[in-house]
């Protein structure tokens, strides 16, 4: 059997939700774990029985036991992890967002195009297998004419419990999952036109819409009021279909005669965390075969520029 050694990078909550899955997997070793200041690597090393502490990244990434790494940190801290573990070039897997601004996420971009290190950024709504499920559908009727995001934070619930320099960001820190919605829906823009205000001191742009056209000539809505009751959700309208998820998680296609038919998830998607499970098998895959088609830095690159341009 291919046996993969994994070195965990992080140790917070999220971290755990991984190695729930990863504990169900014959083909993965948790080999090694280490974190920022190591304060509970030595608990997460006794709780899911790892093989070894690591003092730092640097002596995990160079470890020759070591197939690959997941990076499960704050996103103020996964800049500098994959900036210095890429030139390993070991396989690794991080949590968006993969850096916490346009200039950093271009540093990763450009390091990624000089050492070729294959990687898995953690955009898990893309793996929601209601989005699969619903995507289908609509393939086999007509494919996709126009979409509608809504990605409204809640920011006056957040602001006060989140690092400075993370609120800060939030539009790349958390905001960024809607904006690689629009690309993962939509595909490659042709046109944008983007409406944009800023109501507080944060000088945070926390009210926009946008529209746009995108070159396989589907269109589309995008909005994102930040300090107004509200919530995530994506409508996806077709020929006399449209698939409505509001939330995310659940899925309802609505036929021309408007009757509803619920898009239930995987069984995996209701056990973990919703799209975790998909994603690590894409990440094994990546392992074995040393290639991959779905997010990686040019794409966390992407959904940055993206963000840059409608939240700048």
């Amino acid at each position: 059997m291919f046996k993969i050694n994994i070195g965990l990078i992080g140790t917070g909550n999220i971290a755990e939700e991984h190695i729930k899955i990863f504990k169900t997997m014959k083909n993965i070793c948790l080999y090694g774990v280490t974190s920022k200041t190591n304060k509970f690597s030595n608990q997460i090393k006794l709780k899911y029985n790892f093989i070894k502490v690591f003092k730092n990244y640097n002596d995990m990434a160079i470890d020759k036991n070591i197939d690959a790494l997941f990076i499960v940190v704050s996103p103020d801290q996964s800049f500098n992890v994959i900036k210095h573990i890429i030139k390993y070039k070991k396989p690794f897997f991080c949590e968006k967002p993969a850096g916490l601004s346009l200039y950093q996420s271009k540093i990763l971009k450009d390091l990624y195009l000089k050492y070729k290190t294959p990687n898995l950024i953690g955009f898990n709504r893309r793996y929601y297998s209601v989005f699969k499920k619903g995507l289908d559908h609509l393939e086999n009727n007509g494919g996709i004419r126009a979409i509608n995001i809504e990605a409204h934070e809640r920011f006056w619930k957040i602001k006060e419990i989140i690092k400075p320099n993370i609120k800060k960001k939030w539009q790349f820190a958390n905001n960024i999952h809607m904006v690689d919605l629009i690309l993962f829906f939509g595909g490659k823009i042709k046109k944008i036109h983007i409406n944009s205000k800023k109501y507080d001191k944060s000088n945070i742009v926390n009210y926009l819409n946008a529209s746009f056209e995108f070159k396989n000539s589907i269109i589309g809505l995008y909005s994102s009021y930040w300090n107004s009751p509200g919530g995530w959700s994506v409508s996806i309208y077709g020929d006399k279909h449209s698939i409505v998820y509001k939330p995310l998680e659940k899925g309802i296609i609505i036929n021309s005669k408007f009757k509803n038919k619920i898009i239930k998830p995987n069984y995996e998607d209701i056990k973990f965390k919703p799209g975790f499970y998909y994603q690590l098998k894409d990440f094994i895959e990546l392992i074995k075969n040393n290639k991959l088609n779905t997010p990686n830095l040019l794409t966390s690159y992407n959904s940055m520029k993206l963000t840059y341009t409608l939240y700048k």
